[in-house]
């Protein structure tokens, strides 16, 4: 099992962040491949927004690189398709994604989502 990003004790992790779409806590199964090839890798999402995500996987991804990830929400049946992510930072195992291109059915699944998940959020904590 990998670390989870935030649970060292270095200075960055407990800095508070300022983000415009605030980053909920998720476990949801992603599927992710670069737009460049056709390898199909798995990971954990772990966090998730309007505007990106992070993934724990046993798969290395380098920042800058472009990828598709097919998020796996169960309760929405066929997966969310996010046609176009940028890898913008990776470490110990973990990568963010900053979410670029996706359809507007998509982005209304992902919203409805987003929603769920905050809902849910609140009432287990």
């Amino acid at each position: 099992m990998l670390a989870r990003r935030g649970t060292s004790n270095r200075m960055e992790d407990r800095m508070i962040e300022c983000r415009e779409y605030p980053r909920i806590p998720v476990d949801m199964q992603v599927c992710f491949s670069s737009t460049s090839k056709t390898d199909i890798r798995e990971g954990t999402m772990f966090d998730l927004s309007a505007r990106g995500c992070a993934v724990t996987s046993m798969s290395s991804i380098q920042p800058g690189s472009a990828v598709r990830i097919l998020i796996r929400a169960t309760d929405l049946g066929s997966p969310i398709t996010i046609e176009s992510a940028a890898v913008r930072w990776s470490e110990g195992g973990e990568f963010g994604l900053e979410f670029l291109g996706l359809s507007e059915i998509d982005q209304r699944r992902l919203h409805r989502l987003l929603q769920v998940a905050t809902t849910h959020q609140f009432r287990t904590s």
